[in-house]
Order: structure tokens, then C-alpha cells, then sequence
């Protein structure tokens, strides 16, 4: 049974995110923690208070309670809402578990992956009255400490599946784990996982050995269709090299690796704006080093 965490706001955002949390769930069973943190702090800006008394930050119990409280209800809500698309779909073997806190995001969320141990973290690339994209403090946090992948879902109308994913390989010698860790998350959907690395110009020369050195490892997955294996010279735009790639593939989702790799980076950042993200509306599964 896998074990996944879902950080909730309650926002639009909150419920695509849900949905391919359960859909991943679906296969196989799971145990779904929604995670609800709520800020704990209210700056008072009041002249009234004496010069001696220090108190641009106040806790206010009774407020902080009802801010709990509403919290509390808006997640029952949200578990009773899933627990009956769970029902209706007579899906098994899943399970629910909430947790609502006052605090730092960051410094609670830490705290619950290392209780939690979660395979799978999904959450929303914007949240309600904040920013959650790709490269937010929490989701890189996550990554970089935790080594948990994290799927982060754009605002979209509906789940739209995994049956082609695409993995951005760059060709380091671990990457043969990076295709592994995809396959077991996805395994149990008809998936076809197309490993593509996109030859930048002024690369080295041995990229193609190294893509077949990789694609040995697979050699069994290849022949019945699970996975390929390409190169795809850049020439011009990055962005509209990959943007062509996802089109013509007719790619569900995008795994790579957002670490160490400057260029990688920037293929999948810099190069590519918010704009493009909500155009293709494609979810993106950043994937830890082992």
C-alpha cells in the first residue's frame, strides 16, 4: 500500500490534486494523509500598546481557535467528499487520515514527512493566498531533504491520466533509478514512458552512448512497449523543442530531476513560463536522487 500525502488550502487546486491522488490510490490501494497547516501568527499594528512593551506579534487564543475551527470543518468536509468518490467508484483499500496545524508550512510539513514517511507527495502548483509552483519553498524543501517525489498538479477541469509520461533524462549514471522509480509509481497503469534527453549543441559528444548504455538496462520493458528511448537535438527555442515534443507525444505527464543539473534547470524552468505551464496544463513529478 502506498502511503501519500496531499498539503490542502481548500482552493480549486485542492481538488485536482485530490483527484490524481486517488486515482493513483485506485490502483492498488493507499494511505492518503491531507495536510492542512494554517498561520498561528497575527501582526497587530497598534500605537495603543506602552513604548516598553515590545508586541508587534501576538497570539490571540480565541482567535486562533476559530481559525482552527474552520479549518477542522473545511477538511471533514473535504474527507467526507472523497470518502464518497471512493464509495461511488467502489474503489478498496484506501484509507484516510487528517492532520490540521497552526504553524510554518515548511517546518510542519518537515515534520509529518518524517512521521509519515510518504511514497507520493501530491499538491497543487498555486495554492489560496499564496503561491505553491513548481520551485515553491515547500515542494523543493521536500525534494532536496526528504528525497520524496512530489507530482505538482495544475488547475485543470479534469484528471486527464498517465497513460504517456515523459522522462527527462540527463544522462548521469543514476538515472536508471529515475526510470525505476517512475515505473514502480505508475506501474499499474497502461503507461508508455518515453525517455527523451534533449541534446543541447555544445554537449559532449557521447550522448548517444550513454542513451544506449541506459536503454540496455531496459531492454525488456522496450520490446513490449513499456518504454522508449530518444535524443532530441535542440536547434533553436528550447522551449519550443520541448513544447513540440510534449504535442506530438501527446505526453499526460513530465518526470525529471530539478537538482544539480544547471542545465536541466533551466530547460524546465527559465525557458518556460507560467504561461506555458497553464497552456499545456501538463502535471509535473520532480524526482528526488537516490
Amino acid at each position: 500500500m502506498k502511503k501519500i500525502l496531499i498539503p490542502v488550502d481548500f482552493s480549486g487546486h485542492t481538488d485536482i490534486a485530490c483527484t490524481y491522488a486517488l486515482e493513483i490510490a485506485s490502483k492498488g490501494g493507499a494511505e492518503i494523509r491531507l495536510f492542512h497547516t494554517y498561520s498561528d501568527q497575527f501582526i497587530i499594528a497598534d500605537s495603543s500598546f506602552p513604548d516598553a512593551i515590545d508586541m508587534s506579534t501576538m497570539y490571540n487564543e480565541e482567535l486562533l481557535k476559530e481559525v482552527f475551527h474552520q479549518s477542522e470543518k473545511k477538511m471533514e468536509t473535504l474527507l467526507a467528499e472523497l470518502e464518497e468518490k471512493v464509495r461511488k467508484n467502489n474503489w478498496n483499500d484506501i484509507e484516510f487520515k487528517i492532520t490540521v496545524v497552526g504553524g510554518e508550512i515548511e517546518s510542519e510539513l518537515k515534520e509529518l514527512c518524517m512521521e509519515f514517511h510518504p511514497d507520493l507527495v501530491v499538491m497543487g502548483t498555486r495554492g489560496s493566498g499564496k503561491t505553491l509552483n513548481m520551485w515553491g519553498r515547500v515542494s523543493t524543501h521536500i525534494i532536496t531533504h526528504s528525497l520524496i517525489p512530489v507530482l505538482t498538479v495544475p488547475e485543470m477541469k479534469k484528471f486527464k491520466g498517465f497513460q504517456k509520461i515523459m522522462l527527462a533524462a540527463d544522462l548521469a549514471d543514476d538515472n536508471e533509478a529515475s526510470v525505476r522509480r517512475v515505473l514502480a509509481l505508475f506501474g499499474q497503469f497502461q503507461i508508455h514512458l518515453s525517455c527523451v534527453h534533449f541534446l543541447i549543441n555544445e554537449e559532449k559528444s557521447d550522448e548517444n552512448e550513454k542513451m544506449e548504455k541506459l536503454r540496455k538496462r531496459f531492454v525488456k520493458e522496450e520490446k513490449s512497449g513499456i518504454i522508449s528511448f530518444r535524443i532530441v537535438d535542440v536547434v533553436n527555442d528550447k522551449q519550443t523543442t520541448i513544447n513540440e515534443v510534449i504535442e506530438s507525444e501527446g505526453i499526460d505527464l513530465i518526470a525529471f530531476r530539478p537538482h544539480k543539473h544547471k542545465m536541466l534547470y533551466s530547460l524546465f524552468t527559465r525557458n518556460i513560463t507560467k504561461k506555458n505551464f497553464q497552456a499545456t496544463n501538463i502535471p509535473l513529478l520532480a524526482l528526488p536522487v537516490s
